[in-house]
């Protein structure tokens, strides 16, 4: 099940604390390419008290992965987007537990696309005017809005690329959603 997030406000964090992951936010930084994309992608698992502690004392563990797509049609699901990939996710490092660590479930999605922002997630949205939608496919079948893509120098105050996406330009790709881990794994 998904929760909505409401701010971009986690970092990666590695050194495992001892607690059982309840929740997990996944988000990513991607360079286009003219034919692909290549970049990483963080799965983030934090405790079941993460809602009310709002910080990184709730944090478990982390998986971190490269994220490689070619270049695609969109799936249906997002008729309006300009950029579609199938991706291919390769595992760099963990400092979860085996179980956690070596679940299937945290190599998703297997498609994204990316197009205007979802209506539903414009009151989240920290650069209106400038972030693009992020949609993603857990199945391979159909694209869902999963959150927002901005030009990575925003994070840093750096001064934003041209607008749109871009071959060579570098993107934060952030979830509007955390997953309860309690009612369905990743992508259920």
């Amino acid at each position: 099940m998904k929760i909505a997030l409401f701010a971009p406000s986690f970092a990666l964090l590695l050194g495992c604390a001892p607690a059982s992951a309840s929740w997990a936010v996944q988000a990513a930084t991607v360079t286009a390419g003219q034919t692909g994309l290549s970049g990483e992608q963080a799965w983030s698992f934090f405790a079941k008290d993460w809602g009310r502690a709002k910080g990184d004392g709730a944090f478990v563990c982390a998986r971190s992965q490269a994220v490689d797509g070619t270049t695609s049609a969109p799936l249906p699901g997002c008729a309006a987007c300009t950029a579609a990939y199938r991706l291919t996710v390769t595992e760099i490092e963990s400092d979860c537990d085996a179980d956690l660590a070596g679940d299937p479930s945290y190599t998703l999605p297997v498609a994204i696309a990316i197009g205007p922002v979802d209506a539903s997630l414009t009151d989240i949205d920290p650069h209106p005017d400038q972030s693009l939608g992020w949609y993603a496919s857990f199945d391979g079948v159909k694209l869902e809005p999963y959150g927002l893509a901005w030009d990575a120098a925003l994070d840093s105050g750096g001064n934003a690329g041209p607008p749109g996406w871009n071959p060579g330009q570098t993107y934060t790709l952030w979830p509007a959603f955390a997953w309860d881990l309690s009612t369905a794994p990743a992508g259920g």
